[in-house]
C-alpha cells in the first residue's frame, strides 16, 4: 500500500457485527461502513481489505460505492477527516456508523 499519497479511496458499504465491541454495537446488527485506503489497487486487493475489516469484528462485508478524495477540505465532518489522516498514516482506516441499518 502506498502510504505517502494524498489520494484516499473511500469504499462505502455495510457489514454485520460479528462480536460485541464494548457494548457499542449489538451482535448481528448491520451498520454502514466506510473503508478509507491509500491502496490504488484496492479492486485487486479487496480480499485483503475485507480481512482487515473482519479482524476488527465485522462480517458479511459489502461495498456499494467508491469515491476518490484528494482534498481533505472536501470531507463533510471531523470523523472522516480523522479517518482520512489515519488512512494516510496507516494505509487504511475504518469508519462505522453508530446507528444500525434498519429495514422497513
Amino acid at each position: 500500500m502506498n502510504k505517502s499519497t494524498n489520494t484516499v479511496y473511500v469504499l462505502s458499504g455495510y457489514a454485520k457485527c460479528a462480536i460485541t465491541q464494548q457494548g457499542r454495537y449489538k451482535l448481528g446488527n448491520k451498520h454502514s461502513i466506510g473503508l478509507l485506503t491509500t491502496d490504488e489497487n484496492y479492486e485487486d486487493n479487496i480480499s485483503k481489505l475485507k480481512t482487515f475489516i473482519k479482524g476488527l469484528g465485522w462480517e458479511s462485508i459489502t461495498f456499494c460505492m467508491v469515491e476518490t478524495v484528494n482534498d481533505i477540505s472536501t470531507l463533510p465532518n471531523d470523523v472522516l477527516v480523522a479517518s482520512f489522516l489515519r488512512a494516510q498514516q496507516n494505509g487504511q482506516s475504518l469508519v462505522v456508523n453508530d446507528l444500525p441499518i434498519t429495514v422497513h
